[in-house]
C-alpha cells in the first residue's frame, strides 16, 4: 500500500482529500450551530490563515516577526479599495466580485513580502525584530498620512458584495418583496385632499346660502373680539367662478393581501424595504468564506512543508552554513518565507475586512501583530496544526475571561486587559516548560514513550 502512494503528485492528492473533507466538516457545522458560533468559526480561519504564515516564517525558517498583523492590514486594504472603486477586472472586463477583490489582496502581500524579504532576509535577531516591529507601527498610520484615499483614522466602510440569493436586485428598486397568504385582497381606507372647484358646487352637490358660515355660527365676534357685521361674511358673489377651496373626502384603495408579509408563517420569505433576505444568515456565510479560504491556504501550506521548499526553510534555520555548502540559497529561502507568510496574511486581512464590513488603523493594530505571534507560540510554533490551536485559543481566551468577570464581577478595566496578562504570562510559562509549544511538547512525550517502548523490545 505504501508503494502505490509514492506515485508523482500522490502527495498532493493526499492533502487535498484531507483539505476537502475538513472543509466539508466545518462547512457542515457552521450550518448545524447559532449564528454566534459561526462568527466566532469566522475568526478561527481568519486567525488559522494568517498563522499558517507565522508558522512557516517563524517555525520553519527561524525568523522573529513582529508585524504580521500589519501584513493584513495591506490585504485589507487591497481587499477595500478594490471592492468600492473597481467594476471591472483590470485587462479581463469580467465583472467584480469579492473573490477577485481578495485574489487582489493576496498579490498586494507578495509585493510587499518581496520587498520587507529582501530588507529582512538582511537581518537577523533584535534587528529583524526591530523592522518588523516598525512595519507593525508604521504601515497601519499610512491611512492617517493619506486619509483622502485610506479613510484616515476613521478607516473605510465596506459593502461587500454577498451572495445575490441574499439581497434584492437592483432593478427593483429597494422595494419590499413578500410572500403570499390565503386571502385575495383587503381594503385600506385613508383620509385625501382634493382642490374642488365651487363653481355652484361641490364634490357631494350643489352650494347653497346655508352651507356658508354665518354671524350666529362665527358667535358674533372675529378672531380679534370685534363684533362682526354683515359684510364681513363672505357671499357666493364673493367666492367667484373661479374660486377653489380644500374638500376633504374619503376614498378606497384595493390593495391585494399577497402584497403584504405574512413573516408568521413565513419568516424566510420576508424581504425589508433595504432588500435583505432574513433567510439568509450573514455569519453563517462569512464563516463558510473564512473556513474556505483557510482550507485552501492549508493546503498551500501543507505542501510547501511536507515538500523539498520546507525542508529549505529547516535547513537555513539550523544552520545557514552548511545549506549555504549544499548549494542553497539562504536569503532566496528568508524571502520566500517572507513572501508565503505575506501572502497568508494578506489573505487573513481581506477576510478579516469582510467579517468587520470595516479597514481602519485600530483595526490592524500592534496588539493584532503581537496576538499572532502568542498563537504560534502557544499552539506549536513549527506546526500547522499549532497554528489552528493557537488562532482557537486567540477566540476562545477572551470569550473565557468576559464569561469569569461576569460571574465574578470584575470591572470593565480589570476585563479588558486581563486576556493581554493571560497571553503574557502563557508565553512565560510555554517558553520555560514547554518550549515547543502545545503541540511539541505532545509530539516530543509522544516520541519519549516511543523510544522507550522500542528499548523494552
Amino acid at each position: 500500500m505504501k508503494n502505490k502512494l509514492n506515485f508523482p503528485g500522490a502527495r498532493f492528492i493526499t492533502h487535498g482529500v484531507l483539505a476537502l473533507a475538513i472543509w466539508a466538516i466545518m462547512i457542515a457545522v457552521n450550518d448545524a450551530v447559532d449564528p454566534l458560533m459561526s462568527y466566532y468559526l469566522a475568526l478561527v480561519g481568519m486567525y488559522a490563515t494568517a498563522m499558517f504564515g507565522m508558522a512557516i516564517l517563524v517555525g520553519l525558517s527561524g525568523q522573529v516577526s513582529l508585524g504580521n498583523g500589519a501584513l493584513m492590514a495591506v490585504g485589507g486594504y487591497v481587499f477595500a479599495l478594490t471592492s468600492l472603486n473597481w467594476q471591472t477586472v483590470p485587462f479581463l472586463g469580467l465583472p467584480w466580485n469579492a473573490v477577485w477583490s481578495v485574489i487582489f489582496a493576496g498579490l498586494g502581500g507578495v509585493v510587499i513580502g518581496l520587498i520587507v524579504g529582501g530588507i529582512a532576509a538582511r537581518l537577523k535577531g533584535p534587528y529583524l525584530a526591530g523592522l518588523t516591529l516598525g512595519l507593525a507601527v508604521g504601515i497601519p498610520a499610512i491611512a492617517n498620512r493619506f486619509p483622502e484615499t485610506f479613510g484616515g483614522e476613521n478607516g473605510l466602510m465596506l459593502t461587500v458584495p454577498y451572495p445575490e440569493g441574499g439581497y434584492a436586485s437592483s432593478a427593483e428598486g429597494g422595494e419590499a418583496e413578500f410572500g403570499g397568504t390565503a386571502a385575495d385582497e383587503f381594503v385600506i381606507e385613508e383620509p385625501a385632499t382634493e382642490q374642488a372647484p365651487l363653481e355652484g358646487e361641490t364634490a357631494g352637490g350643489e352650494v347653497a346660502d346655508e352651507d356658508l358660515l354665518s354671524i350666529e355660527d362665527l358667535g358674533g365676534v372675529d378672531d380679534g373680539g370685534e363684533v362682526l357685521a354683515e359684510e364681513d361674511i363672505l357671499t357666493l358673489d364673493d367666492l367667484g367662478n373661479d374660486a377653489v377651496a380644500p374638500v376633504e373626502e374619503t376614498f378606497t384603495e384595493e390593495v391585494p393581501l399577497s402584497d403584504v408579509p405574512d413573516i408568521a408563517s413565513d419568516p424566510a420569505g420576508f424581504t425589508d424595504p433595504g432588500g435583505f433576505d432574513a433567510g439568509f444568515i450573514l455569519e453563517q456565510w462569512q464563516a463558510s468564506v473564512s473556513i474556505t479560504v483557510a482550507c485552501i491556504v492549508g493546503f498551500i501550506a501543507l505542501n510547501l512543508v511536507r515538500g523539498r521548499q520546507g525542508r529549505v526553510w529547516q535547513a537555513v534555520r539550523d544552520d545557514p552554513v552548511a545549506a549555504a555548502v549544499s548549494g542553497i540559497s539562504p536569503s532566496g529561502a528568508k524571502i520566500s518565507a517572507f513572501v508565503v507568510s505575506s501572502l497568508f496574511a494578506s489573505l487573513a486581512g481581506a477576510v478579516f475586512a469582510q467579517l468587520l464590513s470595516y479597514v481602519g488603523p485600530g483595526a490592524f493594530g500592534l496588539g493584532l501583530s503581537l496576538s499572532l505571534l502568542v498563537g504560534i507560540v502557544l499552539g506549536g510554533r513549527s506546526s500547522l496544526l499549532g497554528a489552528i490551536i493557537g488562532a482557537v485559543l486567540l477566540v476562545w481566551l477572551p470569550e473565557f475571561v468576559l464569561s469569569l468577570s461576569a460571574d465574578r464581577g470584575w470591572d470593565e478595566q480589570i476585563t479588558n486587559n486581563a486576556p493581554n496578562l493571560i497571553y503574557g504570562l502563557l508565553v512565560v510559562l510555554v517558553v520555560l516548560v514547554a518550549p515547543g509549544g502545545i503541540v511539541g511538547t505532545i509530539r516530543s512525550f509522544w516520541d519519549k514513550a516511543a523510544q522507550k517502548k522500542s528499548e523494552r523490545v
